[in-house]
């Protein structure tokens, strides 16, 4: 990750965060802490590309359990961190900072037929660190990541933005923008194809650059129907950039339009 690259990334971060912000699915839950132990278990059906640049959707059934100790310790979607700064602008602005630990996917070649010869990409593990920025319903964060088991497949920075609306007692809806800015390494990992990979997938050679790799915008609705116990749906879609866009992966074998929802039920305890 050279200097140029952060700076351009920051520069646009900035230039985001003027929106406001939300990237955290758990978000909501975050905004009421409790005292001690408390969290959320989610099941939920959700449709989406079978790979990072497909044209082709699969369907998941996705479980998910998102605990949180006090205001201080997370545990969401496979990401863990803590909230070790915690202050309030003289503007209102709450902003909370602190170390992240995360869970990377991987990617089977067996997922789709325009992945064949290309090899496995093994899940790996993150760390980095956060800044979330709320005022009134407004949500904004940085979101850093390294990858440490395999520091070949680099780092990702991301930036979100959104706002959350009430809309009556029971419902409430949620819309988010978001952009990724990607190393070299993870381009090369994820979009590149190698000599050798060339000539097991007859796929032409391609070196992708550092840059950003994506922008989204994504729409959730939460219905609460008891106390402890809501629904929700969520709409997703972005558009891959750059490098990733130009990947023979994506160009010639997928599409550079990617789009997901899903829908299920949470329940708080």
């Amino acid at each position: 990750m050279t200097l140029t690259g952060i700076t351009s990334a920051v520069v646009a971060g900035i230039a985001l965060l003027g929106f406001a912000i939300n990237q955290a699915t758990a978000s909501e839950d975050m905004q009421a802490p409790s005292a001690g132990l408390h969290g959320s278990i989610v099941m939920g059906v959700a449709v989406m590309p079978e790979y990072e640049g497909s044209k082709d959707h699969k369907t998941r059934v996705m479980p998910n359990i998102n605990l949180f100790y006090g205001d201080s310790l997370f545990f969401t979607s496979m990401t863990a961190g803590a909230n070790l700064l915690r202050f309030k602008t003289e503007q209102g602005i709450a902003i909370t900072a602190g170390p992240l630990l995360a869970l990377r996917r991987g990617r089977d070649q067996d997922e789709n037929a325009a992945l064949n010869g290309l090899g496995d990409i093994d899940r790996a593990l993150d760390a980095g660190g956060f800044v979330r920025f709320r005022k009134q319903g407004w949500h904004a964060s940085v979101d850093i990541r390294q990858n440490v088991t395999n520091s070949g497949q680099g780092a990702t920075m991301k930036f979100s933005a959104g706002h959350g609306i009430p809309l009556g007692q029971k419902f409430k809806l949620r819309a988010n923008l978001e952009t990724t800015w990607a190393s070299a390494g993870y381009m090369k990992t994820f979009f590149g194809i190698d000599a050798l990979q060339s000539a097991q997938s007859g796929i032409t050679q391609y070196e992708a650059g550092s840059g950003f790799k994506d922008a989204g915008v994504s729409v959730m609705a939460d219905y609460a129907i008891t106390r402890d116990w809501s629904g929700f749906a969520t709409i997703r879609y972005k558009q891959l950039l750059g490098g990733a866009a130009d990947s023979p992966i994506v160009a010639s074998l997928g599409s550079r339009d990617q789009a997901s929802a899903s829908v299920g039920i949470k329940y708080r305890f």
